[in-house]
């Protein structure tokens, strides 16, 4: 059976289908791994004005990684406020500079269940991929600068996000990140750039869609593979469907266009050198 490692993947314990109706639905399509990063704080119907209000999702998020464990999936926890916090908080009226602040505190929280061995990185940190208005990206691109230099301090990885602009938006980051060396995982990646992501060290995160797999390959296979699957019930198997991947790359397989090791490079391999963990036997 081709196993499968979903790199960025939310699971809603308050609201979506279920973790471990998630977990056996996910298992029986190969899964092996879940990188699973915390929704919004709305999402789980949690109010965040301080940054302590963060714990409540991150502890929901732990608590939904200890169930995926206990049905056999490996599992990596992503802990931090999504740019949209951010955005949010301004919209209601708070300035930029205190809505950065409260962010920025509240990656700090996360860093400490880094620390104790609870979580595997941090994000998903960046800034929108919408307009937004010119303080909102500037306090978001403040808090990404900061949060990449706390996960090179931790050695731990980081997701990334932010517009799809192609080359520019990579040069960007490139620019932004400096001389830290870390694990700069590029959530949403687009496949066309994939390869051109991996040459300014960034690891691309790639939607498990056809086109998106096919044009990273045809640059690199240095990269790994995304659902961001939201657990809406509301939006049944958006972005991706987790359990349509293992379709898709034995579909590839058998088509011809990809090999069966390439395909485990992506799916397993690749997932384990980045957050250290190993398969097992499904």
């Amino acid at each position: 059976m081709l196993r499968v490692g979903d790199n960025h993947c939310h699971l809603n314990p308050v609201r979506g289908m279920g973790v471990r109706a998630f977990a056996k639905r996910f298992r029986s399509a190969g899964g092996w791994f879940v990188g699973l990063v915390n929704l919004t704080s709305w999402s789980l119907g949690v109010t965040a004005r301080e940054p302590s209000d963060y714990e409540r999702v991150y502890e929901a998020t732990l608590g939904a990684a200890r169930e995926l464990r206990e049905e056999g999936l490996a599992v990596a926890v992503i802990l931090g406020p999504h740019p949209a916090e951010l955005a949010r908080m301004v919209e209601s009226g708070v300035r930029p500079e205190r809505g950065r602040d409260v962010v920025m505190r509240a990656y700090e929280l996360a860093a400490e269940y880094v620390r104790r061995g609870e979580a595997d990185g941090l994000g998903e940190v960046g800034r929108p991929h919408w307009s937004a208005p010119p303080a909102v990206v500037r306090a978001c691109n403040e808090v990404l600068e900061r949060v990449a230099a706390l996960a090179e301090e931790l050695g731990c990885a980081v997701h990334l996000h932010v517009e799809r602009g192609g080359a520019g938006t990579i040069d960007d980051l490139a620019s932004r990140l400096g001389r830290l060396r870390g694990k700069f995982v590029l959530h949403h990646a687009e496949g066309a750039y994939a390869g051109y992501a991996r040459d300014r060290g960034l690891i691309p995160s790639v939607p498990g869609r056809e086109a998106e797999v096919l044009a990273a390959l045809s640059g690199t296979s240095d990269f790994v593979v995304e659902s961001d699957f939201l657990d809406d019930p509301r939006r049944p198997g958006a972005v991706v469907a987790p359990w349509s991947i293992q379709r898709l790359f034995t579909r590839l397989i058998k088509s011809g266009r990809i090999s069966e090791s390439v395909a485990e490079r992506i799916l397993v391999r690749n997932v384990s050198e980045l957050y250290g963990v190993e398969p097992g036997d499904l």
